[in-house]
């Protein structure tokens, strides 16, 4: 259900920023990098530590989610109408500001549930069967990231363009509170495993972690992984909205591609990766990661984006499955919810708060440079578009570079 709502109303974020609001490329990556800023920041200094403290993690999630799924309801056009005296469309800068200003404050609260999530699933799996049960989850998600993209490109233009964006606000809020309720009718948190967490969290953190420089140089190099696929995905809409003229649905229907195909490889690459190792996996993401942004730039219709689209999906599937399976293995019982924490953090950062700079500021300064040589608008936005996603395959040949010093320092320790 939480891949429901981030593909229902951050899937169309970004472009109703750009389209419906007129914001600059970087103000449309500011709505969503201060957000998950807030989010990276929380989850390691507040929520893991209080979280491995009380080991009370499906309390975590569904405070989180109900808080956050109030918020949306606040955000909505009509509401903040409602509050403020004012009309979106006429006040279309303060609005976006109370977006990121407001959305801040829901990502900052939302996070214990992030890392409630994250410190569970490691609670409830073993390493000899985490794979496979990450690849099943994972799947799951696809299929609510298939739902929600589907439903927020039917919303999204109804009834006219951009007109639906409020919808998403009020879909989003009841996904969150299903999530709170099911999470607290479904699952069961063992009481000694409670205790042991309070018994164990005064004992220091470096007793625990042997694996610690590997944990750090490993999230060094995902966060690049991470920053090139956030970089292509945040103004991937906007360029097929400009540059192939495609329609809302067209868009949903090529972010589901993607979906879909996480959807099918996940449990194989969840297996494999149980069965062969984290480490060839993880290769083979960095090498599709350099791949995509590349791929993205090649075709000219939306048919021929397709198969694109299944290679962005599988690169996806090994990003969350195995990265997140890797990191369970050597973080110890004792000390999830504090790394976990962290891991979150570098994934947030990377994926909603760097891509102000790669996708936001350097497009803006690409996108002014092109039309003072005389170049039309849309076709200078195209054009530092196409610059953002070679920059992206860039970033992600950078991060392959230090996972291999990754697996060096690996194979020394283990050596030893």
């Amino acid at each position: 259900m939480i891949a429901s709502r981030r593909g229902l109303f951050y899937g169309f974020l970004t472009l109703y920023v750009l389209e419906a609001l007129n914001r600059t490329f970087t103000e449309a990556m500011l709505v969503m990098a201060l957000p998950l800023l807030a989010n990276s920041l929380t989850q390691p200094f507040i929520w893991g530590p209080l979280s491995d403290r009380l080991g009370r993690r499906k309390i975590f999630i569904a405070l989180g989610e109900t808080v956050a799924g109030l918020a949306y309801i606040i955000l909505s056009p009509p509401v903040w109408s409602l509050f403020t005296g004012f009309i979106v469309e006429e006040a279309k800068t303060l609005y976006a500001y109370s977006l990121i200003a407001g959305l801040t404050i829901l990502e900052s609260l939302w996070s214990m549930s992030n890392v409630g999530w994250s410190a569970l699933l490691a609670d409830l799996t073993e390493p000899e069967n985490r794979g496979v049960i990450m690849g099943q989850l994972s799947s799951v998600a696809a299929v609510g990231r298939i739902v929600g993209v589907f439903i927020g490109g039917i919303l999204y233009d109804y009834p006219k363009k951009a007109e639906g964006f409020p919808y998403l606000f009020y879909v989003s809020s009841i996904i969150m509170f299903s999530s709170a309720l099911i999470i607290l009718l479904t699952v069961e948190e063992e009481r000694g495993r409670q205790i042991h967490y309070k018994r164990k969290v005064e004992i220091p953190i470096s007793e625990f972690f042997p694996e610690k420089t590997i944990f750090y140089v490993f999230l060094v190099s995902i966060m690049f992984w991470s920053i090139a696929l956030a970089s292509t995905r945040r103004i991937l809409n906007y360029y097929l909205r400009l540059a192939l003229l495609a329609t809302s649905l067209e868009i949903s229907i090529i972010s589901n591609v993607s979906s879909l195909t996480q959807l099918l490889v996940n449990p194989i690459i969840g297996k494999l990766s149980d069965v062969k190792g984290r480490i060839p996996l993880l290769q083979l993401g960095f090498g599709l990661a350099i791949l995509v942004p590349i791929l993205y730039t090649l075709p000219q219709s939306i048919i021929l984006l397709i198969p694109v689209s299944v290679v962005a999906g599988i690169t996806s599937a090994i990003s969350m499955t195995v990265t997140y399976a890797y990191v369970a293995d050597i973080i110890p019982e004792e000390v999830r919810g504090r790394y976990f924490g962290r891991y979150n953090m570098i994934r947030s950062i990377s994926f909603g708060v760097i891509p102000i700079i790669t996708a936001g500021i350097l497009a803006d300064i690409w996108a002014h440079a092109y039309i003072s040589e005389g170049l039309d608008t849309t076709v200078a936005q195209i054009n530092a578009m196409v610059n953002v996603f070679y920059l992206s395959a860039f970033i992600a040949l950078f991060g392959f570079t230090i996972f291999q010093i990754h697996n060096l320092l690996r194979k020394r320790r283990r050596t030893k």
